[in-house]
């Protein structure tokens, strides 16, 4: 029985007294989530810069009538007489004024002409002019058009409105020159007015009630005037498509071209 007891003693004391270890322990990997790195961003291109935009140049207009204009006509008139007549015709650098002076050949040329404004109208320049005075017993419209050898023809179409010729018609026509400008060797004309070319009749309407102009023969582009059949000036119409409206530059009226 006492060795018993002293065993259990023993025993006991050596539990109470033996080191103890410690326990043991796993590393607990950290839970905050790593960053990611990041990325840094591609530099844009930089856009090049733009190239300006060189202007246009701006187009110069033909000022193919400023000048002087000289020569001579032959006159006719419906009742039969028959002249001749010289002409000087001025049109100024910006092509909107004209002087016009003139005198039956073997006359002298009388004061200092007369003025007015001028319009163009494609190739050909255009003017109406009245006598002076309180009582004017003509009045005419007048016509340069241009020719491919540097010359002009020119038209005037006038009616006596009062005295005693009250009524009678005359026509004008003949080519001018440019002073200064040798012509160009001659060749085929674009525009020519003649009295000896065939007049058109009256021209047919449309559904719009407007006239329809007559093609000139053996001329594209040109037709003769709707509202004046007897007129011999020829109106260029040249790149203007069929069923184009267009106005006539002496009366201010519309039609068709054929």
């Amino acid at each position: 029985m006492n060795l018993v007891c002293r065993l259990c003693l023993i025993c006991f004391l050596l539990f109470v007294t033996a080191h103890r270890l410690p326990a043991p322990f796993s590393e607990v990997p950290d839970t905050t989530p790593t960053p990611k790195p990041k990325r840094e961003a591609a530099p844009k291109p930089r856009s090049k810069p733009r190239a300006e935009a060189t202007p246009k140049p701006t187009a110069t207009p033909n000022r193919s009538f400023a000048g002087t204009w000289t020569g001579s006509t032959a006159d006719s008139m419906s009742d039969g007489s028959k002249s001749n007549t010289l002409w000087s015709i001025k049109i100024s650098d910006d092509e909107k004024t004209v002087l016009i002076n003139w005198h039956v050949s073997g006359e002298t040329t009388i004061g200092p002409g007369l003025q007015a404004p001028c319009i163009r109208f494609g190739s050909a320049l255009s003017w109406s002019l009245k006598q002076l005075g309180d009582t004017p017993t003509w009045a005419c419209t007048d016509t340069l058009q241009l020719n491919n050898d540097g010359t002009a023809s020119f038209v005037r179409q006038g009616t006596f409105i009062a005295g005693d010729n009250q009524g009678v018609t005359y026509n004008n026509t003949g080519t001018l020159s440019r002073e200064g400008v040798s012509p160009a060797p001659s060749g085929p004309q674009t525009t020519t007015t003649t009295t000896s070319q065939t007049m058109p009749t009256a021209a047919p309407k449309n559904a719009g009630d407007l006239p329809v102009a007559k093609p000139v023969p053996n001329k594209p582009g040109f037709v003769y005037n709707p509202f004046d059949p007897n007129s011999q000036v020829l109106l260029d119409v040249r790149g203007k498509g069929s069923g184009t409206k267009v106005k006539d530059p002496f009366s201010g009226k519309l039609f068709i071209v054929p």
